[in-house]
């Protein structure tokens, strides 16, 4: 079993940011009970940004199984390396980053942030080749 953290990136930190800043604002500017309400639920989505981009973890089991724990209170989901198609290594927006992007044979797309990228993704092309060679 392998496990690979996830990357926090600019973007993380710059929408963690805002969100305090927005709540913040919202709840120093109590004119009335929704600018309240609106704060309260920007800390709500701030401590869930927080908790994502700390706690996420993407898990290789020996099973040829990815899960991917987003977060402490976010879901887990599963990924079978066997409906696998395709995975690359893309770069984000203005080239401030790179992320995995892993192709499904149905058609869906998944995005994947670990730290070592490189590691990862040779670790899943190494996992594929096998799970290919068994079939």
């Amino acid at each position: 079993m392998r496990t690979f953290q996830h990357k926090v990136t600019i973007n993380d930190m710059a929408a963690i940011g805002l969100f305090a800043l927005a709540a913040f604002f919202c709840l120093w500017n109590r004119t009335n009970s929704l600018m309240v309400i609106l704060g309260f639920i920007l800390i709500i989505v701030t401590i869930r940004a927080i908790d994502r981009a700390i706690h996420t973890k993407y898990i290789l089991t020996y099973d040829d199984i990815l899960k991917v724990n987003t977060g402490r209170v976010g879901r887990t989901k599963t990924i079978l390396l066997s409906e696998v198609k395709a995975i690359e290594k893309r770069p984000f927006a203005f080239h401030l980053g790179k992320y995995a992007l892993i192709e499904m044979k149905n058609g869906r797309v998944v995005s994947l942030q670990p730290d070592n990228l490189d590691s990862f993704l040779s670790t899943m092309n190494k996992r594929i080749v096998i799970k290919a060679n068994k079939q």
